[in-house]
């Protein structure tokens, strides 16, 4: 009895369930795209014409639309309580995997490989070009329904596809929507920046009597630092976690909230942020100014706009559910020990050990001679839920490690394949994560342009440096 009931366990665990199948198709899809991009060549495809660059175009866009209609069919699903899908899913869990479709479905993957290399090489004629676009499009084709079908028989897909109704239709629109959008924003970019420009300068007049101000190129500066708002650092980035943020919780806790009035906390955290950004570029201005420029290049720049998130997100999150005006669940008094967190346990010590290193990072200028923050800050949480933590049973199993191994293992695949080292300083250089430029002031020279990555690392020593 015993041996039934273990075999029948190991049989259920290489049967997953139909989210596990999907999220192994996405993550299947994404890596093969990743390991396709290494034989396409982009020069080539940027400088394309006529059919070479509508179909540049048609695929950047079309990524774009299959990424927000998955995100978008997957939060209609969870938000329509996933009923519709439980006998499709059980039937699917049913099902078990099989090799020799997933097999054909490697097959043709690397048969895309040549013909991603063709593309844009060895097409000299709008005819060829065509022909090998035609054909990749089949081979891909074959490939994704070869994947399908090694995780469920295809029946079952169409079942699954049929069951959802209506939300194809909701999904489509927010896709178009969220793909539209997108380029909507591209043109926000440089009017942002300007505006940023100018609520930082008005704000740094009063306080920074030599400061100088150039419209033309947006740079700040005084005799000593200097900065460039960047179109990336307008804001706008702040702007897009906020609203996924903010629009996430309010979907998440929709039953606790009073719609319509829960709706301003939107813009309410959309202008904080951006104000918050506002403030961040005049401090960064102010710590250069007053004689700690790597400080402001190494630390600040690239922690103060996580903190400013992070601040924003959590006091919008605490106000929200203490307001009785916009949450039915809160009260007018005091929490009561009933609304004691349970997790707050097992999450405090690696929050505080994370928030430690932000602000150790923050107010260091190279060398970081506030670490110990962070073994500080564990040691206090952990003494902190002593009670609570002695009660955990400490036993462990193979899973923890082996997950991270394996996440570890895809870290350095992805690394190898998107910043390999012979191309590492051409791709920081030309990487869209830009946060500024810093400008180095010398006497009688002027400035020279140099970069900074998003995190902040600096690429060159700088004596009288400014970062944007």
């Amino acid at each position: 009895m015993t041996q039934v009931s273990t075999s029948a366990t190991a049989s259920d665990r290489l049967r997953p369930s139909l989210p596990v199948r999907l999220a192994i198709l996405g993550s299947a899809f994404f890596a093969e795209k990743i390991f396709l991009n290494e034989f396409v060549d982009f020069e080539r495809a940027q400088a394309a014409h006529g059919l070479g660059a509508m179909l540049r175009i048609a695929q950047h866009w079309g990524f774009r639309f299959l990424v927000a209609l998955a995100a978008a069919i997957a939060l209609f699903a969870y938000v329509h309580g996933w009923a519709h899908m439980r006998a499709v899913a059980a039937e699917v869990r049913a099902a078990p995997v099989r090799g020799g479709w997933l097999f054909v479905h490697l097959l043709l993957v690397l048969l895309l490989a040549p013909l991603s290399y063709l593309l844009y090489r060895y097409t000299a004629s709008e005819l060829s070009f065509a022909g090998v676009v035609v054909l990749w499009g089949v081979v891909g084709l074959a490939a994704a329904l070869a994947a399908l079908m090694a995780l469920a028989p295809l029946p079952l897909w169409l079942d699954a596809a049929r069951a959802l109704g209506v939300i194809w239709w909701y999904a489509t629109i927010a896709a178009l929507l969220g793909t539209g959008l997108m380029q909507l924003a591209q043109s926000l970019w440089t009017p942002s920046a300007e505006l940023t420009f100018d609520l930082v300068r008005r704000l740094l007049v009063p306080i920074v009597p030599t400061l100088t101000a150039d419209p033309t190129t947006l740079v700040l500066s005084t005799n000593r630092f200097a900065v460039q708002i960047a179109e990336v650092c307008s804001g706008l980035e702040g702007v897009g976690l906020m609203l996924a943020f903010s629009g996430a919780w309010l979907l998440y806790f929709r039953h606790e909230y009073i719609f319509p009035r829960a709706l301003l906390l939107i813009p309410a955290g959309v202008a904080a942020i951006f104000c918050l950004n506002v403030l961040r570029i005049a401090a960064l201005m102010l710590i250069g100014d007053g004689g700690f420029p790597d400080v402001a290049v190494y630390g600040f720049h690239s922690q103060a706009g996580w903190v400013a998130f992070i601040a924003v997100a959590c006091g919008l999150v605490l106000l929200s559910r203490r307001s009785v005006w916009l949450n039915r669940a809160a009260v007018h008094s005091s929490p009561s020990p009933a609304m004691h967190n349970p997790t707050a346990a097992y999450l405090m010590p690696l929050l505080a050990i994370l928030a430690a290193g932000s602000f150790a990072r923050a107010i260091s200028g190279g060398f970081e001679f506030f670490y110990p923050l962070r073994l500080i800050a564990g040691v206090w949480m952990l003494a902190s839920y002593r009670r609570k933590l002695s009660t955990i049973d400490w036993r462990w199993s193979w899973r923890g490690p082996a997950v991270g191994a394996a996440v570890f293992l895809a870290w350095l695949i992805a690394a190898h394949f998107l910043l390999p080292a012979s191309a590492m300083p051409e791709k920081l250089a030309a990487a869209p994560c830009r946060v500024a430029r810093i400008l180095d002031r010398e006497p009688h020279r002027g400035f020279h342009s140099h970069r900074a990555d998003c995190r902040g690392t600096r690429l060159s020593r700088l004596s009288h440096a400014a970062v944007g």
